[in-house]
């Protein structure tokens, strides 16, 4: 199934709590992994995470530098992160998924994360991570079966209603 919205979160899942240290770090090992995952099941990468405040446009000249560098591993494997979700203060993520989601029906989703305190409410279309590992081939392997269980879901429904 193509168009396939894969919200993720950077700090956690790109890179481990112990590379924090310095901020807007990326782990090149644990993001072209990602990248791969993403490519290999054609899902369109949305930025959830605080580095989206940084990110202007798919290629915008004027996103941060480490937008920029994100966005060269993402052009490696053929992708852009085609949006963000949008900034709502105070309000948790599953939130800020649902407000995108809502002005962009019509396609499934998943959602990556290592924070599960960012969320309200927690569906079967969002995947917890372990910031201290990062995404692994085990999280590769359980985001496959999420993904093969959102897919039959969404073609179920009318609308692949959010969160």
């Amino acid at each position: 199934m193509a168009n396939r919205y894969c919200f993720f979160n950077v700090d956690g899942l790109l890179n481990k709590k112990s590379d924090w240290k310095k901020p807007f770090t990326l782990n090149y090992g644990l993001a072209n992994f990602f990248c791969f995952f993403l490519a290999e099941h054609d899902l369109i990468p949305v930025l959830t995470s605080s580095w989206r405040l940084g990110f202007n446009g798919a290629g915008d000249k004027d996103n941060a530098p480490y937008i920029k560098e994100l966005e060269a591993i993402f052009d490696s494997y053929g992708l852009k992160i085609s949006d963000k979700t949008p900034y709502l203060k105070g309000r948790p993520r599953d939130k800020e998924i649902e407000r995108f989601l809502y002005f962009h029906r019509g396609k499934d989703y998943i959602v990556i994360d290592g924070n599960p305190d960012e969320y309200e409410r927690i569906n079967d279309r969002v995947y917890f991570i372990n910031p201290n590992e990062g995404f692994t081939e085990a999280d590769a392997k359980k985001a496959d079966k999420l993904l093969a269980k959102a897919a039959a879901s969404f073609r179920s429904s009318s609308f692949g209603l959010p969160l």
